[in-house]
């Protein structure tokens, strides 16, 4: 039986059964037959990874060195030996993941012992059944480990890309083959990111999930010799690889090439123009029309003609998506994408407020948070904003030491933008400032900082996520005190920036279906945690009654911009597609609104409207400095608009015409139109 803990709403689950009961344990013992049903014996087999003498690892502390010493080898190994080891670690989390995780609370197991050996025997069936990948007739010997191929893989990818893109199409093919082929969407394919789901997925019907093919095929490839990326955008992933020039009439036989992201682009050292290529390989199913289909450049998932292409497209951020060209990253992400959800939030019901709490696996909680320190000390995660967040948010459900530690961050978050003199110091409330050299933040808090500044450093600040995380963060903190308020009005901030960052992109349906999801969940998330205050009677809410006017007024300001961005999307694109905008949505910005005291409200608009800015000594809001939304750029908020009207009357009532898209014809459009479902 499981033993299970409440903390708020997320259910801790912590399993007593041993693993060798689970159907996983025993489908592993058969995978270590040998095709003709012999026993294999694993001492005659050259093992995978620093692993190698063990058959069981009896403890999470074992496990923890064993993946230490992994990630302190990775310099002195071949190609061959790394990716094959990151097979070996995708098997073992893959393993881990699938045993304390699944729905049935009688098919889920303690993650120890863990039979090491047996998962090895899961990376050779991979490396064998590589050699069923068909690179033999352009002159490559495909072999078991791949080491043979390495030099002559590299000499065929310096004279095209052809190769290089047959060889994805061929690898990613023979991968979905193996893999259950559930169905043709894998939007919802939950725990299905590894090599382990590939090969064993028929124990729980689990198929593979676009980062698990992207994942399987980058590691097969640089198996079998070839220079292949992970490329991550915030919810998709997929193959990337250098191209030289000259590869554009071959490349173009495969559909490529025409709008290649020539991202750290360059020339190689004989003088050669590269540029970076891209392989889709996320299309489910076994026709030839979906096998055709993968291999190609990215740019033809799109229309041609249409209004979007990579470079604008959220859901493939080709511009600015996060590369992971070598081992490290590549575990990074791995580890990043496990799944600790045992069964996925259910939604808000009809009668309350309040979710069914969370079901979440303690255990594969702190392998994943120990496992990404040791990644985060190793420096292999400066580059890659989601680890940070995923790291952070395992510290915020389940604390180490480390997360607690306090840390400065002054450097990080300072306004470099203003100066004050000799006589100014008092800050936004007229109180004397304390320290304005330091910051003092929890490490817990400055890994979500950290996100955000590595997505405006290396990306563009072109990542929604990193502002998301960091705003549940804040809403958590201060959703149940009052003496926290003042985080409630930053985690609003946080979300308005994120509807910022998404204003940015070319809104397309499909594209775009993941990102208005996440738009509506956070506005429900306001309504719930923010805007409403959980009372004693019967679990139910009542309206928030702010302690701070300066907290209120600002979080009135902070909640227009959040949907001042969304307008000005609207605007842009000239087409009113954002599901929260309707009148009659329960999370409209009339209802929110109308939870906010009228002389707040009408405070926070002429805030908005005015023409002074925010004098503060960090960027974010504290305890002791305030910043307001200033300036929204959605016409439907200007300050003489029906709309800005309405939301300062005692009963706000909205109207189709004071919320309809005027467009550039001075027409206005009034039905909206709703995300597919």
């Amino acid at each position: 039986m499981s033993e299970s803990t409440h903390q708020g709403r997320v259910l801790h689950d912590s399993p007593s059964k041993p693993p060798h009961e689970s159907l996983h344990w025993k489908n592993l013992h058969d995978c270590c037959n040998d095709a003709d049903g012999n026993q294999q014996a694993h001492t005659d087999e050259t093992p995978v990874g620093t692993l190698q003498d063990a058959n069981m690892l009896h403890s999470h502390s074992e496990l923890l060195s064993s993946f230490r010493r992994d990630v302190s080898a990775f310099s002195s190994r071949t190609k061959t030996e790394n990716y094959e080891n990151l097979a070996l670690w995708s098997c073992i989390l893959g393993y881990c993941e699938a045993l304390s995780t699944h729905k049935d609370e009688e098919r889920r197991y303690c993650l120890f012992p863990l039979p090491i050996a047996k998962i090895q025997s899961l990376v050779h069936q991979f490396v064998r059944l590589l050699n069923d990948v068909p690179v033999t007739e352009a002159g490559l010997e495909s072999n078991g480990s791949g080491s043979k191929a390495y030099s002559k893989a590299r000499t065929h990818q310096q004279q095209g890309d052809s190769l290089h893109r047959k060889t994805v199409q061929s690898l990613s093919n023979l991968l979905w083959k193996r893999a259950q082929n559930k169905s043709t969407s894998i939007t919802d394919e939950l725990h299905a990111n590894n090599l382990y789901i590939c090969l064993c997925g028929h124990v729980d019907n689990k198929s593979l999930d676009c980062f698990g093919i992207a994942l399987l095929t980058v590691l097969g490839m640089n198996i079998l010799g070839f220079d292949s990326d992970l490329m991550l955008s915030e919810d998709h992933a997929y193959e990337g690889h250098w191209e030289t020039e000259d590869a554009e009439t071959e490349n173009d036989l495969m559909g490529g090439s025409d709008t290649s992201v020539p991202t750290n682009g360059g020339r190689t050292a004989v003088g050669v123009t590269r540029r970076r290529a891209t392989c889709e390989v996320a299309i489910p199913g076994n026709t030839k029309l979906a096998q055709s289909k993968r291999g190609r450049e990215i740019s033809h998932t799109f229309t041609k003609g249409g209004d979007i292409a990579p470079e604008t497209s959220w859901l493939y951020m080709a511009s600015h998506a996060v590369v992971c060209d070598n081992p490290q990253m590549v575990l990074a992400a791995m580890l990043a994408n496990v799944n600790c959800d045992v069964e996925r939030q259910k939604k808000l019901s009809n009668h309350s407020l309040d979710a069914k709490p969370q079901i979440v696996s303690v255990s594969l909680y702190k392998l994943k948070r120990d496992m990404l320190w040791i990644l985060y000390d190793a420096g292999c995660m400066e580059r890659f904003p989601f680890a940070l967040m995923e790291l952070g948010e395992c510290e915020e459900h389940f604390g180490s030491e480390r997360g607690m530690e306090w840390v400065d961050v002054g450097d990080l978050l300072r306004n470099t933008k203003v100066e004050y003199g000799d006589g100014d110091n008092v800050d936004a409330r007229g109180r004397q400032r304390q320290d304005e050299e330091t910051m003092i933040v929890l490490w817990n808090e400055k890994l979500f900082l950290d996100a955000i500044s590595v997505s405006k450093k290396f990306y563009d600040d072109s990542q929604v996520y990193p502002y998301l995380y960091a705003g549940h963060y804040h809403k958590d903190a201060g959703r149940l005190t009052s003496s926290n308020e003042y985080r409630l009005v930053e985690a609003l901030r946080l979300y308005s920036e994120a509807t910022r960052v998404a204003s940015k992109y070319k809104y397309e349906t499909k594209d775009c279906l993941q990102l208005m999801k996440h738009m509506t969940t956070v506005a429900s998330l306001i309504l719930r945690d923010i805007l409403l205050f959980p009372c004693c009677e019967d679990s139910g809410k009542d309206v928030r009654i702010w302690k701070g006017r300066d907290n209120a007024i600002a979080a009135a300001t902070w909640i227009l911009g959040f949907y001042d961005s969304l307008l000005h999307w609207e605007e842009r694109e000239e087409n009113a597609f954002v599901e929260i905008l309707g009148t009659a949505h329960k999370c409209s910005v009339a209802k929110l609104f109308q939870l906010i005291p009228l002389d707040v409200r009408v405070d926070a608009i002429a805030v908005i409207h005015s023409s002074e800015c925010s004098r503060t000594m960090f960027r974010v809001i504290t305890e002791n400095e305030m910043i307001f939304f200033r300036q929204p750029r959605s016409r439907r908020l200007a300050k003489e608009s029906l709309l800005t009207a309405t939301l300062t009357k005692e009963k706000i009532v909205v109207r189709e015409m004071d919320i309809a898209l005027c467009t550039n014809g001075g027409t206005r459009q009034r039905k909206r139109t709703r995300r597919d479902q």
